[in-house]
């Protein structure tokens, strides 16, 4: 394979030349104007965006810093987008009632005979006259090393001829497990098996679909998905997929229930995509400069309560709110409709803000797709009176957690008021007189202290070690999870949370910098 050479802000990349297509080598200045794209016969045709191309421009506009790291899996998002310009997917037919009947019979009366394994495959279709399906790419790292970035990125030049669908994974299995139950009540008096129509629909309707966060933890997901992959990633159903983890796939579902029957998935997906690791050293949530007024909480020796913290609550939430609602009226219990039940906005400013209390918000049995509603629904939040939190509120903790993972993966705003900062709030039972007063006063002033002091290497073990040494956590941020979770997944997703709560308050994501056409 042809290997090409380029310059990005003075260095010098090689990159592998894909299939027929040249890019001419240029200084970083001329770069996002100058690459030309070649056909078979050396003659340039109308210069397209490609993910190389994507990438050079916003260097050189400032919006990104250049990454060698980044940089080598450029080379890889540019071989599949040239795999993409003349793929041709096919077009795979949504079964009827009698053809999943049909089969249903079948199954029932021969499935002894050949075991049983459902190869959910479509096996009318001549495979001899099928387009070849490209591979996609898994991309796995470190928290914050701009695996999101890099696949918004690509999803922004994908061939315009394709149908494409960026979701965060979460909100997709919320999605498919919704559908799953429409196509059963639709279909109650048949007992068919919707997976098929399920497969045909998400099939045809998205050639190219990307992923965000993809992880497994439920058994119930982890088999629906199983048996959805085996299907759309087939070459009879032609989808291609992008998908962004903290975990490689051989750690998928790890220590699962029944992890047994998804293993076979996992294999899929290996040999579907190609599987990459994000080694960036740089955890680009701590580049920004941070932008404090974003997040309250009393000074050291300031009661929560006390009337100097009431009126610089009021005026935090006020300034903030006025910021994001851009003076537009607030309105009371503005409803939204959710899965045919109504949730209830106590103050809200549609579509740009909503305001909760922490107990409104977290207080209450929402869940996930509540959650994933809200963050659609509006651009940024305010939410008041986070109290300190112990194990004895687990609840609480996770829907917080839930609704972070959401706001994230909107890129929506928040702004707090809180009893402390946020690696303060999460205390030991016992501590805690109410939720906004530790039992010692001196406590807020100890743990400030012990915050400025580094974790040793040694005590890197109580403090997470997998967090920290193996996706990237901040130690402080690693002991803090490790106090409030026993389990590793709820470890991870609370380590996460605090880790995108210091993003979120950054200057970069407050003034919503990202390029907006990197999600068109």
């Amino acid at each position: 394979m042809n290997r090409i050479v380029i310059d990005i802000g003075g260095s010098r990349w090689t990159l592998k030349c894909i299939q027929r297509s040249v890019l001419v080598r240029v200084g970083v200045r001329s770069f996002a104007s100058s690459v030309v794209r070649f056909n078979g016969n050396g003659d340039s045709g109308d210069s397209v965006i490609t993910p190389l191309r994507k990438y050079a421009e916003l260097v050189n506009k400032g919006k990104l810093k250049e990454d060698p790291y980044q940089m080598k899996i450029i080379g890889d998002m540019e071989s599949l987008y040239d795999s993409l310009i003349n793929y041709k997917p096919p077009m795979a037919p949504i079964p009827t009632v009698e053809d999943l009947q049909h089969k249903n019979a079948f199954q029932r009366v021969f499935g002894h005979f050949f075991g049983k394994r459902n190869k959910d495959v479509d096996t009318d279709v001549d495979q001899t006259i099928l387009p070849e399906q490209p591979h996609g790419i898994y991309l796995y790292g470190d928290v914050g090393c701009g695996k999101t970035m890099l696949m918004d990125l690509f999803y922004s030049t994908i061939p315009k001829n394709l149908k494409k669908k960026r979701i965060h994974f979460h909100q997709f299995m919320q999605n498919l497990h919704k559908r799953s139950h429409e196509l059963k009540m639709q279909h109650a008096e048949h007992q068919i098996d919707v997976i098929p129509i399920l497969a045909a629909e998400i099939s045809r309707d998205s050639t190219v679909l990307c992923f965000d966060e993809f992880q497994v933890t439920d058994v119930v997901d982890a088999m629906l998905l199983r048996r959805l992959l085996t299907i759309i990633l087939q070459p009879s159903h032609g989808s291609i997929l992008f998908a962004t983890s903290n975990r490689k796939p051989d750690d998928l579902y790890i220590n699962g229930i029944q992890r047994e029957f998804f293993v076979p998935c996992i294999e899929l997906i290996k040999e579907k995509t190609n599987v990459i690791y994000l080694n960036s050293p740089t955890d680009y949530r701590k580049v920004a400069k941070p932008l404090s007024s974003v997040y309250y909480f009393p000074d050291m020796g300031v009661p929560f309560k006390s009337e100097k913290s009431k009126k610089e609550q009021e005026k935090h939430i006020d300034t903030w709110y006025k910021f994001f609602s851009q003076n537009h009226k607030a309105e009371s219990n503005v409803e939204i409709s959710i899965w045919g039940r109504t949730l209830v906005i106590p103050k809200s400013s549609p579509p740009n803000v909503a305001q909760f209390t922490f107990h409104e918000l977290c207080g209450t049995p929402l869940a996930a797709g509540d959650y994933l509603a809200l963050a659609n629904a509006y651009n940024s939040f305010i939410i008041t009176d986070i109290p300190y939190m112990s194990v004895m509120v687990r609840d609480e903790v996770r829907r917080f957690i839930t609704f972070l993972d959401a706001v994230y993966d909107a890129h929506d705003r928040i702004a707090v008021t809180a009893a402390a900062p946020f690696n303060q709030l999460f205390v030991e039972p016992e501590e805690i007189i109410d939720n906004y007063t530790l039992k010692d006063t001196t406590a807020y002033a100890r743990k400030e202290e012990e915050d400025k002091k580094e974790i040793p290497d040694e005590d890197l073990v109580d403090a997470g070690n997998e967090l920290v040494r193996t996706h990237g956590f901040d130690a402080k941020i690693a002991a803090a999870a490790s106090k409030f979770a026993s389990v590793d997944e709820e470890r991870f997703a609370f380590a996460r949370a605090l880790s995108r709560l210091a993003q979120m308050s950054t200057q970069e994501w407050v003034e919503d910098v990202r390029e907006a056409d990197l999600k068109k």
